[in-house]
């Protein structure tokens, strides 16, 4: 998408990952630090990684790298908020810390590996503009499990085992209560249904017109700057704001090799194409502005883009997330329990159809730009949606009591770390829309909706299409631990009384 997008985007990206590392360090302090180094670490691998396989740096892999620092931010705040119950129970730091590692262990090894899933697939199956995404996001959570699980964990036994580390102390901004989740899920259930018939409603009201010229087909205006020549996003921009043509046209700068200068290609509906092109050359358009007062010869031509090549990009991401589902449905069906991969894909089909529903709602065209985006909300839904499951899980074993009622308290038990996680999110993404350009304001704010509606739907939806599907009181208890029992023992968290 050119290299004034990648500046754009590597430069937001940094500053949304300066705040949210601050927040951490206020939050949790000394676990702050520690959280830093890990997140440095596995930039370092990450960064590392791609320059040894020489993996190309573009927009999706912007967007895989974002979500791989949502991951590593979720991992570090389970761990911590893990470690905050243990020294609240009256552990001493030493076995508070082993127990937090532990416990969390099984949330960040499942949410991770359903993610691993799905960007491998993808980076098998999807076309290749989508592969950057995959590559990055599959280096991603590799460094980041590593970085999270083990680098920050032999911090922690430094400093306890050298006596540096006496005690830790965290913020606590969200107050203990226990919110009856559960018992709102008829509302809940009403508010997503007409979120998702509106949704349905725009997408088939507006159907051609809400896709762009990515899908559909149109030209490209390239103008070859030679050097010396300067002309900016901005002033192209503002030459052909006040023409009325079918679809938005987007520009982006590119610096090709070998040429001298740099090179703006304007792709645009091709029946906009003679109104684009005669603006930029009569006197008021900056092209011929250049012409006239600095007498530089500019090279200028246009080229069709096929309407058959989005379509196939667009047809192979979707068998790619398709196939990824099936490969993550499997997974939950044997590591939790049937009616929990209901409840995982009822929660990311929610919140695909919501998220593309609200960005055409918001009069923007859909490119490919989008598709990175949609990606990249799966991969947060289904990384929340497991967190949550894996408290469930821990909670119907461990818990004796109505499940509607554990439910309830599993969820609460996670309700911080769901809030942290999506704040942080949506602080680093909403820093990537205030700085990022044209192309990242529309890549960022479908961001921006799918982890508010991700966020709600892990907490209003997963949870209760469980309860619903399952349809069997106790036996979903008894089902989960006897699924715990046919795991190999590495993974197989302790069963009480077993």
């Amino acid at each position: 998408y050119g290299e004034e997008v990648v500046r754009q985007g590597v430069t937001a990206a940094i500053a949304g990952l300066a705040l949210t590392l601050l927040f951490i360090i206020i939050y949790y302090r000394f676990a702050g630090f520690v959280a830093l180094i890990g997140l440095t670490v596995n930039m370092l691998i990450l960064f590392g990684a791609m320059a040894m396989f020489g993996a190309t740096f573009t927009l999706p892999g912007i967007a895989g790298i974002i979500l791989t620092i949502g991951v590593a931010v979720d991992a570090n705040v389970l761990i911590y908020e893990r470690l905050r119950e243990e020294i609240a129970g009256g552990k001493s730091l030493v076995n508070a810390i082993r127990a937090a590692y532990e416990k969390a262990f099984s949330a960040i090894f499942d949410a991770n590996i359903t993610t691993l899933l799905t960007a491998i697939i993808l980076l098998w199956r999807a076309s290749d503009q989508m592969k950057g995404f995959a590559i990055t996001l599959t280096i991603g959570i590799l460094s980041s499990m590593f970085a999270a699980l083990l680098v920050t964990r032999v911090f922690f036994f430094w400093g306890s085992d050298t006596g540096a580390l006496k005690k830790l102390s965290f913020m606590n901004l969200i107050p203990a209560k226990t919110i009856k989740f559960m018992e709102m899920r008829k509302p809940a259930f009403m508010l997503s249904s007409i979120l998702l018939i509106g949704s349905l409603v725009v997408m088939g009201t507006k159907r051609e017109s809400s896709l762009g010229i990515d899908f559909l087909g149109g030209s490209i205006v390239n103008i070859q700057l030679k050097e010396g020549q300067e002309l900016s996003e901005a002033t192209v921009k503002k030459a052909i704001s006040d023409l009325t043509l079918e679809k938005n046209p987007t520009i982006q700068f590119e610096q090709p090799a070998g040429a001298e200068g740099d090179l703006i290609s304007i792709k645009c509906a091709t029946n906009d194409l003679e109104k684009i092109e005669k603006r930029l050359r009569s006197d008021r358009g900056i092209l011929g502005e250049i012409n006239t007062e600095k007498n530089y010869d500019i090279a200028f031509d246009n080229e069709t883009i096929s309407a058959s090549l989005g379509g196939e990009f667009l047809k192979n991401s979707f068998y790619a997330l398709g196939l990824g589902l099936l490969a993550v449905l499997f997974y939950i069906s044997l590591r939790f329990e049937f009616s929990f991969a209901v409840g995982a894909f009822a929660a990311l089909f929610h919140d695909i159809l919501i998220c593309i529903g609200v960005v055409i709602m918001c009069g923007t065209e859909l490119s490919l730009i989008h598709v990175g985006a949609f990606l990249t909300i799966a991969g947060y839904s289904i990384n929340d949606t497991i967190v949550v499951f894996d408290r469930m899980r821990e909670s119907l074993r461990s818990k004796r009591g109505d499940v509607a009622q554990v439910m309830n308290l599993a969820i609460n038990a996670t309700l911080s770390r769901t809030i942290l996680t999506s704040v942080t999110t949506f602080v680093a993404v909403l820093v990537l829309w205030i700085f990022g350009g044209s192309a990242l304001k529309d890549f960022s704010f479908a961001i921006m909706i799918g982890v508010v509606v991700g966020t709600y739907s892990s907490i209003f939806i997963a949870a209760p299409v469980v309860y619903i599907w399952s349809k069997k009181g106790s036996k979903l208890r008894q089902e989960l631990i006897d699924a715990s029992l046919d795991m190999p023992n590495d993974l197989a968290e302790p069963v009480p009384g077993k």
